[in-house]
């Protein structure tokens, strides 16, 4: 709708006042459509970049922790290569000394020696206590 009104020095002003339900002409529904798809486009964006934030984070994170699980795995296989030299000293100082004890034959020969003593010596205890023998 158009309205004249006269501004005073002879010249008439065209108003033109939308009808109040009027359809969308082309250009704004295009306005519209392009303003929508650049508000969703914008949004899609800052939710992606958030994510990605919080995926870096998520990431330095990890890569923080996995280098303290490898210190500690470092650290710890140093200890136990430190165990397994001394359990290897160990082993074979005990070897050593298994092969230095008295086997069982050796036993038995130390115990029939030591039997043929007694016996003898109790044999001279008997001589020496009895006086019929001497």
């Amino acid at each position: 709708m158009a309205a004249h009104r006269d501004r005073g020095d002879g010249n008439l002003e065209v108003i033109v006042t939308p009808p109040e339900n009027a359809p969308w002409s082309l250009l704004d529904w295009a306005v519209a459509g392009l303003a929508s798809i650049g508000a969703s486009g914008a949004a899609f964006i800052w939710r992606l970049m958030t994510r990605l934030h919080s995926l870096e984070a998520a990431v330095r994170q990890h890569r923080r922790d996995l280098d303290a699980a490898q210190s500690s795995a470092e650290t710890a296989l140093f200890r136990l290569a430190e165990r397994l030299a001394t359990l290897h000293d160990d082993h074979y100082r005990l070897r050593e000394t298994i092969g230095a004890l008295p086997t069982r034959s050796d036993i038995h020969d130390l115990e029939l020696r030591l039997g043929e003593r007694l016996d003898s010596l109790a044999a001279r205890f008997d001589r020496a206590f009895d006086p019929r023998l001497s």
